[in-house]
């Protein structure tokens, strides 16, 4: 198994808590870098994912 797939296989074993605390922590530390405009397809995909996270959010909300 390469290093890639045993470190992301034990970051998926992680609660979502450290999860997230990992990730900031790796984006702190990641080197900058320009993946160029976005286009059409890529900017709609993005917000079709956060507005399905948003109303998962909101959901989650109302049945507490």
């Amino acid at each position: 198994m390469s290093t890639t797939a045993q470190l992301l296989k034990a970051f998926e074993a992680l609660p979502e808590e450290e999860k997230r605390c990992f990730t900031v922590e790796f984006l702190r530390r990641a080197v900058p870098f320009d993946s160029g405009p976005l286009d059409d397809e890529e900017i709609a995909w993005a917000a079709d994912e956060m507005f399905a996270l948003l109303d998962a959010e909101e959901n989650d909300a109302k049945t507490r």
